[in-house]
């Protein structure tokens, strides 16, 4: 509901600049030494065999560390925000505007870390689950927010305020769920010796931060500076169907992924195994059917919502899927390597794949723009894909052996997804919402099934039946 009104109000060009600028100020991040990972994690691992006034420490010693990292927080992003225009390659007469723009979203970024204190101590909790119908309500509210400021003329500037404010909103939401659902909730007595633990934990956080922003936030900024703020937004565009598939998989998995911290700290490596294997097993079902839909619907689905030109082809298309169904693989594994809090190899690997497809993006986006993009991201992350898996088992002093069961689910993924593609060219591209609706529906419901018989096999089917209750092994009270 909201992107067609800030598109429309906007233009391609200036949208492109907005999608440019989050993904900047991003970059503010690397001046952060990401403690309050190290508390979420901490908390996750340690919940079940520390006493509440250690685990108040824990809580004392990152807000020590968030205090003394803030003005390098601000800092850095008042040196983003001067290079903003430059980055974007605006015409002079948005310098000024794209500046405000910057320095508020920095501010919104510097707020949300100082809040993310007590969002690391609800998911090291387990609790996760409890902000999400309020988050979900000032989401909806920020929507109309930034419909207001776009009917009202306010342009960058007012989406960036309105960014600011949803951040404020869902900080002090979380404190509140926090204070009343934590019972050891609270400040402990301040250690410095524990501080310097915390610090010496967070600088690998800290370096899997600048990682992590070189795999996942480089993409627009390369994109808009090699070929221009208008292929952005065809980018970002074709993305937003793929970025739900994320989202959802994000919801149903990730949420219980910090419970594995307590199946690791216990040393319980064959539950963690078969946990890990069950998140495997949903996550491939659940991307495999979405992934498919949106091959086959989504320029169909564009057309609908942002009207024509804003679709960046079939082959795009289907690259931007791979990437993103990629990460969430590499993810699901990613996050299981931090409930360890040993993550070095997990970085080195990281930057590796970074740079690769830093350097691959400048050879083909020149050329090939959004495909060499997808291309280029998907060339470097492969190295994740195989590396990643490699630190869990031997971090669990198990080893990885190729077989039918891990073969299978690769092989029909690529015959499901291929029929979808050759399919798409033969697709509507003329229709209303209640007929899109309903062959959305239909369609997700029969690649599911086919999904579920050809690329699971029949013990894992059973498995999963047999423990689609084992979730429990995740809940606070377990």
């Amino acid at each position: 509901m909201v992107t067609p009104i800030v598109v429309g109000g906007l233009g391609p060009m200036l949208f492109g600049v907005w999608q440019v600028l989050g993904q900047f100020t991003s970059y503010t991040s690397l001046a952060d030494i990401r403690v309050t990972q190290v508390l979420k994690w901490a908390i996750a691992k340690e919940r079940d065999v520390k006493d509440g006034e250690e685990l108040r420490r824990y809580v004392t010693a990152t807000f020590l560390l968030m205090l003394l990292i803030l003005p390098v927080l601000l800092l850095a992003g008042a040196t983003l925000a001067w290079f903003a225009p430059f980055i974007t390659r605006v015409d002079p007469e948005y310098t000024d505007i794209v500046r405000i723009t910057c320095a508020i979203l920095v501010l919104a970024l510097v707020t949300d870390k100082v809040f993310s204190i007590f969002e690391s101590i609800l998911r090291g909790m387990n609790l996760g689950f409890k902000r999400m119908g309020f988050r979900a309500f000032i989401y909806i509210l920020g929507g109309g927010m930034k419909i207001g400021a776009i009917l009202l003329g306010y342009g960058l500037v007012g989406l960036a305020l309105v960014q600011l404010i949803v951040a404020l909103l869902i900080g002090l939401t979380i404190f509140i769920i926090v204070k009343n659902q934590v019972p050891w909730f609270g400040f402990g007595k301040a250690d410095i010796k524990q501080s310097l633990s915390f610090l010496k934990l967070s600088g690998w956080f800290m370096g899997w931060t600048g990682t992590k922003l070189l795999l996942l936030s480089s993409d627009k900024i390369l994109l808009g500076y090699l070929a221009g703020p208008v292929l952005v937004t065809q980018y970002v565009i074709t993305m937003y169907l793929v970025n739900t598939i994320k989202g959802l998989v994000n919801n149903i998995v990730h949420g219980v992924v910090p419970g594995m911290g307590k199946l690791f700290g216990n040393g319980e490596y064959i539950k963690l195994h078969l946990a890990r294997k069950h998140i495997m097993q949903i996550t491939w079902l659940i991307a495999t059917t979405a992934g498919a839909v949106v091959i086959l619907y989504n320029q169909t689905f564009l057309e609908l919502w942002v009207g024509e030109g804003k679709y960046a082809g079939r082959l795009a298309n289907l690259l931007i899927i791979m990437v993103a169904i990629q990460y969430v693989f590499i993810e699901n594994d990613s996050i299981i390597i931090n409930t360890t809090l040993e993550i070095s190899q997990k970085i080195y690997l990281g930057l590796f794949s970074a740079v690769l497809s830093i350097i691959l993006i400048f050879l083909l986006v020149p050329e090939y723009s959004i495909v060499g993009l997808c291309v280029s991201i998907l060339a470097g992350r492969l190295i994740l894909s195989i590396g990643y898996p490699l630190i869990i088992y031997r971090k669990t002093g198990k080893s990885l052996k190729l077989n039918k069961k891990i073969l299978q689910p690769s092989i029909a993924i690529v015959l499901i997804w291929t029929g979808a593609y050759i399919l798409s060219d033969f697709m509507f591209k003329e229709t209303g919402w209640a007929l899109l609706v309903s062959f959305v529906v239909v369609t997700s419901v029969i690649i599911m099934g086919i999904a579920y018989m050809v690329g699971i096999d029949s013990d894992s089917r059973n498995e999963l039946k047999l423990y689609s209750k084992r979730i429990k092994l995740f809940s606070v009270n377990d």
